[in-house]
């Protein structure tokens, strides 16, 4: 009795093992940046970061009667999304330095992409929220990034994760030049 459900435990695990491990469990996120320069004159700006994510994963993948599988990302999200505004500002003009008089700082606070299964394809929901606040000299402004969307794939059996990967790194993207192209963030920065 004892070997059968010593037997039944391991195929049970083994059987959830399996599932599980058609996925990876880290996908690299690597968000772009384009935006036009002159924007700053050499404003010197220190520029820091957090994560307030509830949860370390990006991806959830859904499906009826299953526990939802999960996944992460490869690098530092946080740190990625940093390196990518540093880049922005540097390109538009800011000369990013440690104990600058204005500092910006990134707070992530949700980026997940749900990949919820149909009958023939999967739905992907994005939800991104990104904060940025700027302080010099005693005065401070806080600003929220929101983006969401929606996409539909094709397949039946399992969801692509490199399309998934890439709407999120487009979603990402597109949500850094919402904060590169801000008209609060460039005349905070950019007044003495």
């Amino acid at each position: 009795m004892k070997l059968i459900k010593w037997l039944m435990t391991g195929m049970l695990a083994l059987s959830l093992t399996a599932c599980a491990s058609y996925y990876p469990i880290a996908v690299d996120v690597s968000p772009t940046v384009q935006t036009n320069g002159g924007v700053y004159r050499g404003q010197p700006v220190s520029l820091s970061s957090q994560d307030g994510r509830k949860n370390d994963y990006i991806i959830q993948i859904e499906q009826k009667g299953k526990a939802p599988v999960v996944v992460g990302a490869s690098n530092n999200l946080k740190v990625q999304m940093e390196q990518a505004l540093a880049q922005g500002l540097s390109t538009q003009g800011a000369f990013i330095e440690n104990g600058a008089r204005t500092q910006v700082e990134l707070e992530l606070q949700e980026v997940l992409a749900r990949v919820i299964r149909g009958h023939i394809s999967y739905d992907v929901v994005q939800q991104l929220r990104i904060q940025l606040t700027l302080k010099r000299d005693g005065r401070t402004i806080t600003k929220q990034y929101r983006r969401s969307a929606q996409a539909e794939f094709p397949g039946r059996l399992h969801p692509e994760l490199d399309k998934v990967k890439e709407a999120l790194n487009e979603q990402l993207s597109l949500l850094m030049q919402d904060m590169l192209a801000d008209r609060d963030v460039q005349q905070f920065i950019g007044g003495n």
